[in-house]
């Protein structure tokens, strides 16, 4: 784990209780990725790029199907501190051109999970740690979707289809979600 995931985290939960009423989560989340003053930007830049190849047709959803690891990597990764290593992406889709899904999971190691709890004894939160994992993870993924309407110029959003987290023998968890983005 590093100092950068519980500094965020620390950041997050102190300002959200990480709470997703009236979109408070979200809104810190998206803020907080604004907030990386040089990388929000290359992220902006690097889709801007791409973008004239499937603007004419407005094929948002193959943009994002042709270059989802490259962006969600540096999203969640560079922009936000998830493990590359612990993050995996499946079965993306693109059944329409503003339509778009894909499977996200991320295993969050027991130190990690050792953090999380610590900030949530401090803050003296009532909410579980699974619950903690699926929001932070849900929501960090949906606050992506303000990055595509800024390159799309139309309202796109990220919806949950389903959200799984999983304990592991070893302490470790995994946690599974499946989003779908479409034009709004």
């Amino acid at each position: 784990m590093s100092i950068r995931f519980k500094t965020f985290m620390e950041r997050i939960g102190k300002e959200t209780e990480f709470k997703p009423i009236k979109n408070q989560l979200l809104m810190a989340l998206k803020e907080d990725s604004e907030n990386k003053y040089k990388n929000y930007p290359r992220l902006l830049e690097m889709m801007q790029e791409y973008w004239p190849k499937y603007k004419k047709q407005s094929k948002i959803s193959h943009l994002l199907l042709d270059h989802y690891e490259e962006f969600f990597n540096f999203y969640m990764n560079t922009i936000f501190p998830f493990r590359k290593r612990g993050l995996k992406f499946e079965d993306p889709e693109a059944p329409t051109p503003v339509d778009f899904k894909l499977v996200f999971s991320y295993h969050f190691k027991v130190r990690e999970i050792d953090a999380i709890k610590e900030i949530i004894s401090d803050l003296g939160l009532d909410i579980s740690i699974s619950a903690v994992l699926k929001r932070i993870f849900i929501f960090t993924i949906t606050s992506f979707g303000y990055l595509v309407e800024e390159i799309f110029q139309r309202p796109f959003a990220f919806q949950i289809f389903s959200i799984d987290a999983n304990e592991l023998s070893n302490g470790e968890w995994e946690v599974e979600a499946t989003i779908s983005g479409r034009e709004q």
